[in-house]
């Protein structure tokens, strides 16, 4: 080898570390992922003390959790190429980096303004992680181990936001709910040091100018969607801002699809769209992402405002779901490799559309019977799609479209989660207070959002049913 070789060469390492090499890259992007993930699933617990601390109300404070999710959904846009641009390694080590300061000046805000920038920051750096996992698996995974890949990655990913809910409770019933933000940061800590250490630096590719139209055309339909939604609680339907919002995302859409048929540079290339396993796989994503998201929002807060536990006890109550969810996606990441990744991911969908079914049935009771057997049931579901929805979307695509349909199926899974938490959460507040905002009143409201749920889920069902098991390979 010759002395003048880069240390950090792609080359150098894998004769370093040989075909553990790729393993190492996986579990640096799983440690830096990890902390990201628990900025999202461990915050809601915080939501109450937040409405006490700042004296501000649940419409008020659901901004905190959908300002991560947005900024977080529409960071996921330029990723493709900032990795083409400034390689795989800086890409990431930079997001790390701004991970942790925003970590810990969330921690330090004295105004409610300023938690939420910080919360902006850190959906930025999470934008920017999420999709370079599928990213790293695609490209370094031969096809017969890319569904164990995933599970493994997806494994590391969800069993420390798996007791995070329940950690969460018992920081913030001790320390206060500036704690909640300190969740992160030892993960975020050794992925900075992996990442410094075992990431390649690539030779930079001369990366295509930027589409910053389509970024923004995407942005613009982004915020206007979520302005639309939030905007619906006590407006009526003929409110001039609901309507213009609306009127707003249909021509940012419309726009950008004309601009992205025209322009073989646009941020999402349209020959995506002519396979039916990816467009059935963005639907299910989409699906998928507005359920799960907002049924994590609703339950911790239904436990709490409803059933009156304690924040410690409200996330005690998710942990054996996370812990089976994490559980699950090693032995699902096996079935997709022996077996179609379509038969598993239609699996998943019925465990959470039973599991809904079951939240419905119960919360209509006012109780939380069979609450961790429910969410359990459905955190299994999640594991099977987790694993094999990717992996079965994706098959077949190779070259420049293979981190576009990584980041475009990170990307719409964000924005089903966005619209979901708002949705739900608008739903239940409009709902309890058109039936008169007594005690039942909110409890039927929370039983009709999971009703909500379990309908969107039977959707996903007959979109999985529609995707093909093979199709040629596009590059």
């Amino acid at each position: 080898m010759p002395s003048t070789a880069n240390p950090l060469d792609k080359e150098v390492l894998y004769v370093r570390y040989g075909e553990r090499y790729k393993w190492y890259v996986m579990a640096v992007v799983a440690l830096g992922t990890i902390g990201a993930v628990l900025l999202s699933t461990g915050f809601n617990v915080a939501v109450p003390a937040l409405m006490k601390h700042f004296g501000i109300g649940g419409e008020e404070v659901q901004l905190a959790v959908t300002s991560f999710m947005v900024a977080n959904t529409i960071a996921m846009l330029p990723t493709p190429w900032l990795i083409q641009r400034f390689g795989l390694r800086r890409s990431f080590l930079w997001a790390t980096v701004l991970l942790i300061v925003a970590s810990l000046l969330g921690s330090i805000s004295p105004t409610f303004p300023l938690l939420l920038a910080a919360r902006v920051a850190q959906g930025i750096s999470a934008g920017i992680m999420y999709p370079i996992g599928s990213y790293v698996i695609m490209l370094l995974f031969p096809a017969n181990k890319q569904g164990r890949a995933s599970g493994l990655f997806g494994f590391a990913i969800v069993l420390a936001p798996a007791v995070s809910p329940a950690l969460g409770g018992v920081l913030i019933d001790n320390f206060g709910w500036e704690s909640v933000f300190f969740l992160s940061l030892p993960f975020s800590l050794l992925a900075l040091l992996g990442a410094w250490r075992l990431l390649p630096t690539l030779i930079t590719q001369k990366a295509a100018n930027f589409d910053w139209l389509g970024m923004t055309l995407l942005s613009v339909m982004t915020m206007a969607l979520l302005g639309c939604v939030t905007h619906l609680k006590g407006v009526s339907g003929g409110n001039t801002l609901i309507f213009g919002e609306t009127l707003l995302a249909v021509a940012a859409l419309l726009w950008f699809l004309r601009h992205a048929a025209r322009n073989p540079g646009a941020i999402i290339n349209m020959e995506m769209f002519r396979r039916r396993s990816l467009t059935m796989g963005m639907t299910i994503s989409f699906i998928y992402g507005f359920g799960i998201y907002g049924s994590t929002y609703l339950i911790p807060l239904y436990l709490q405002t409803i059933i009156g536990l304690s924040a410690t006890r409200a996330g005690g109550v998710l942990v054996p779901g996370g812990l089976a969810l994490a559980l699950t996606l090693p032995l699902a990441g096996f079935l997709s490799d022996r077996t179609s990744p379509r038969l598993v991911v239609i699996a998943g969908l019925f465990m959470l559309a039973a599991s809904f079914a079951g939240l419905w049935l119960v919360s209509a009771r006012n109780s939380a019977d069979y609450f961790i057997e429910l969410t359990t049931l459905g955190r299994i579901g999640s594991g099977l799609i987790i694993a094999s929805l990717t992996q079965g979307a994706m098959q077949g695509i190779h070259g420049h479209l293979l981190g576009q349909a990584a980041m475009f199926i990170g990307y719409i899974r964000q924005l089903g989660g966005v619209l979901g938490v708002a949705c739900l959460a608008v739903f239940v507040g409009w709902r309890a207070a058109s039936l008169g905002g007594t005690p039942a009143d909110h409890c039927q409201a929370f039983a009709e959002g999971f009703l909500i749920s379990l309908v969107i889920f039977i959707v996903a069902l007959v979109a999985a049913y529609r995707m093909k098991a093979e199709e040629p390979a596009i590059a």
